[in-house]
């Protein structure tokens, strides 16, 4: 999956489990309960699920059961791989079951999480609705709605849907969104505890889920600085899945906390290739003096990000984020950003608006959008090392250009 220039989560592409579904008309909600895993998710398992389902599908499109497995496997192997065609089989898939059976509640809930991986929070947002009003007693549509509302930056209704998934049965994937919005609100302490829980109620076949959320649990150490304890839920993460991509990028970040830059680019460059992991080539490649070779590896970012559009969701935010940290065409870094925040206004899409003002002059305009990026308080660091900046700049009357961030190891 094209995961665009530094997606803050990742939550957006964790899929519903291996599920054993219980269908029925009865008031007991058998859907609503938590998963249970009835294979592994190894990659092998993963690669078989997908052929044996794909056959199923096929013969019988109707097939719900075996059209919601496919579509988690899909996911699941697209966020794995990197492959962003596997998220819009997924889509089809589930609209193909639905063409033959519209009130097919798990294909239907499905279909939300394909729009969250897809970037497509308002249509995420509205299914998510509506399988509330199928399934009141569902936690998980209220956990996919609190997701989009997050990402679209309405932040009083997101908490307030994640209320109601507490009083409602909460799943491992619960507690990881739930965890990110302590994340966004500084509790960092408050989202290890409920990551930690996510962890616990995963299953141990599951072991994909299991390495996502080690890998998760490790990113919020390094936030706290506790390297260590980062060290080691990474490398739990790659026993449980060798080479778990976000397992993997949260080992570069390590190395490059530890500044050890040259065993992080030669780790980066083993991860799929992304827009993320490109751009994190490329400073690397600055940090060691390759400027050429940053510039080339920076050039293919931004082209990876602008194709992956044709396809995927425009996240323009993002790549206005990558050029003003980078000091590539401001005037369409702005552009790209106002177009973001047109229709999103979370915190990593005002920073990015923040910052192509600030680095554009437009301290007055940066001032007013760094505000609404740290609203919640967020201790993430290059927010807040963005935030400094910009309040230096006003302060003490210094110029954009003579204020810098650490594009590697930033300092709020």
């Amino acid at each position: 999956m094209r995961m665009g220039f530094f997606v803050a989560c990742g939550l957006v592409t964790l899929a519903v489990g291996w599920k054993m579904f219980h269908r029925g008309d009865s008031g007991s909600e058998a859907a609503s309960k938590s998963p249970t895993v009835s294979r592994s998710t190894s990659r092998a398992e993963l690669d078989a699920t997908i052929e044996s389902d794909r056959q199923k599908v096929s013969k019988n499109p109707g097939d719900g059961a075996a059209a919601v497995q496919l579509a988690d496997a899909l996911m699941r192997a697209a966020r794995v791989k990197g492959d962003a065609s596997l998220a819009i089989e997924a889509e089809h898939v589930l609209r193909g079951t639905l063409q033959h059976s519209s009130s097919d509640y798990l294909a239907r809930r499905m279909l939300s999480v394909v729009y969250l991986s897809q970037h497509r929070f308002a249509e995420a947002l509205t299914e998510a609705k509506a399988a509330q009003k199928l399934r009141p007693r569902d936690a998980w549509n209220y956990a996919i709605a609190g997701d989009a509302l997050l990402e679209l930056g309405r932040y009083e209704e997101a908490f307030d849907s994640f209320d109601q998934v507490m009083e409602h049965r909460p799943d491992a994937g619960a507690y990881a969104r739930v965890a990110y919005a302590r994340e966004l609100q500084g509790d960092l302490d408050g989202a290890l505890r409920l990551m930690q829980m996510s962890s616990e109620a995963t299953s141990r076949q599951d072991v994909e889920g299991l390495a996502w959320t080690h890998a998760q649990i490790g990113n919020l150490y390094l936030q706290q600085g506790r390297l260590d304890d980062a060290e080691r839920e990474f490398n739990h993460a790659d026993f449980i899945f060798p080479s778990h991509p976000y397992a993997m990028n949260g080992r570069v970040r390590l190395l490059i906390a530890r500044h050890r830059y040259a065993d992080a680019l030669d780790l980066s460059r083993r991860v799929p290739t992304t827009p993320e992991s490109l751009a994190m080539q490329g400073d690397l490649l600055t940090r060691l003096g390759h400027l050429d070779d940053a510039e080339n590896v920076y050039r293919e970012a931004e082209q990876v990000e602008r194709e992956g559009w044709k396809q995927e969701q425009p996240q323009p935010g993002a790549l206005a984020r990558f050029l003003a940290e980078r000091g590539r065409n401001i005037p369409e870094a702005i552009a790209l950003a106002e177009r973001a925040a047109s229709e999103r206004q979370d915190v990593v899409t005002m920073d990015a608006l923040a910052w192509s003002y600030f680095r554009g002059g437009r301290l007055s305009d940066a001032a007013s959008a760094i505000q609404r990026a740290t609203r919640l308080g967020t201790v993430d660091p290059r927010i807040r090392c963005h935030a400094s900046a910009i309040a230096l700049s006003q302060r003490e009357a210094v110029v954009p250009d003579g204020v810098t961030c650490d594009l590697l190891n930033p300092q709020g």
